[in-house]
């Protein structure tokens, strides 16, 4: 009884701010028009393979779930996810988050209470609480895609991009509030977390972004 309040309350935490975002969303967005919303809240490709999770679409199915686990993985432990996608507006956020342990390392490579990412009208932006890669506190840049590489024990290098953005040819903005890459026995493993994309105001294709190296601040 105790953990499913628990997971509640932290649901209501991630789900206020979400309906508040939503009630403010400009009328045009709320008309929709240009490419559909999407949004998930983690996924993984290489050792360990996770889906979007969960995924949204303002174009077919629901448009705001919620979830307190993902799929049976010994790389990703978490206490909830919430996405929403409508017209012209994204969100995602993930909390409790623990990136690691037995797939990758004995210790934990990333560990967070909050990530979360949004996207108005074209706009991105992403939040982080209490972020830490490899012990090392990491603190959001305002630069879209700043970028920190990290030696962990037994890993070399693991890099993170914090509040990574893509323009798409069809003139959205994906905004990927983490995106952490590492090599591990051979072979490369991404996860993405929170992550939102919404059409701008305008159609066309918009430049890619370039990244911004070590432009990240870390604390020890």
């Amino acid at each position: 009884m105790r953990k499913r309040l628990r997971y509640g309350l932290i649901a209501g935490v991630i789900a206020a701010p979400v309906a508040a975002a939503a009630a403010i969303v400009p009328a045009a967005s709320a008309t929709g028009g240009g490419s559909p919303s999407s949004a998930f809240g983690i996924s993984a490709v290489g050792l360990v393979n996770i889906p979007r999770t969960p995924v949204v679409s303002s174009e077919s199915g629901p448009r705001s779930r919620s979830v307190v686990s993902v799929p049976a993985s010994p790389l990703v432990h978490l206490s909830v996810i919430h996405t929403r996608a409508v017209p012209g507006h994204a969100e995602a956020s993930v909390a409790d988050l623990k990136v690691a342990k037995a797939a990758i390392s004995p210790k934990a490579v990333l560990s967070a209470k909050l990530i979360s990412a949004r996207c108005d009208d074209g706009a991105g932006s992403s939040r982080l609480v209490d972020v830490r890669l490899a012990g090392r506190a990491i603190q959001a840049g305002t630069s879209p895609n700043s970028r920190i590489t990290v030696p962990v024990e037994g890993l070399g290098g693991v890099q993170v991009t914090v509040n990574k953005q893509v323009h798409n040819a069809d003139g959205s903005i994906t905004v990927t509030a983490l995106e952490l890459a590492v090599q591990a026995l051979g072979k490369s493993q991404t996860i993405a977390i929170s992550s939102a994309t919404c059409a701008g105001q305008s159609s066309g294709e918009a430049p890619k972004p370039t990244p911004v190296p070590s432009d990240l601040p870390v604390t020890g």
